[in-house]
């Protein structure tokens, strides 16, 4: 099976690859030439895409944690957070969309403050709500030949999100807003979406999974 991974220099797709990549045929493309398999790969050129037929997946890994209050974000932060979690991915889709097999499954990574509010969160979450609303659209616009879901994590500890680890006391903060009292690793979420890729998930699409330690759904 061919997936592509896209922003594989991500924690969580480093930690997908390294984990499953005796089960599947993974193509990496990241603009980070060491973790891609395409040299200058930029998302918003599709210049810099290379052909691939038969595709069986594909993973959205890019995305932009960015967090003001409203009056301190201008308009370039708002447009730059959904050129990378948005738009590249409407670019990958349009141009890979044709190549899909039938069954392939389709996976994009969203956030738990796409429908959890929380203060300074304006931009990301609106650009993740709109990749949740693209999910299920599409997911009922290509069945049955083609399954898309979305994962939707709480604070994983990655390197996108180190700032808010640098010291124990930050670490047990953030462990503290989540129920289960500590926060997410790259292995809890890269183990859901191989679930999704799948034949393992063969009867799920249309879905959002909330791995957030308890967050969107808990009060204790």
């Amino acid at each position: 099976m061919k997936i592509l991974l896209v922003g594989a220099s991500s924690d969580i797709a480093r930690h997908l690859y390294e984990t499953y990549k005796n089960d599947y045929d993974f193509i990496k493309f990241s603009s980070n030439d060491e973790f891609s398999d395409v040299s200058n790969f930029n998302l918003q050129d599709p210049d810099t895409y290379t052909d691939i037929e038969n595709i069986s997946g594909i993973v959205y890994f890019p995305g932009t944690i960015v967090l003001k209050p409203f009056k301190q974000l201008g308009l370039e932060d708002f447009k730059n957070d959904y050129d990378i979690n948005v738009l590249g991915l409407l670019k990958i889709l349009k141009y890979y969309q044709a190549s899909l097999v039938d069954g392939a499954s389709l996976v994009f990574i969203s956030t738990v403050a796409a429908k959890l509010g929380m203060p300074f969160h304006s931009s990301i979450s609106m650009c993740k709500a709109s990749l949740e609303a693209l999910s299920i659209s599409l997911a009922a616009e290509w069945a049955p030949k083609i399954r898309v879901n979305c994962v939707a994590p709480s604070l994983v500890n990655t390197k996108l999100a180190r700032r808010f680890f640098r010291n124990d006391k930050q670490k047990e903060m953030m462990s503290d807003r989540h129920p289960l009292k500590k926060t997410g690793k790259s292995e809890d979420i890269s183990h859901t979406i191989e679930f999704l890729l799948s034949n393992k998930s063969n009867w799920v699409s249309g879905q959002v999974f909330n791995i957030d330690g308890g967050m969107s759904s808990l009060k204790i």
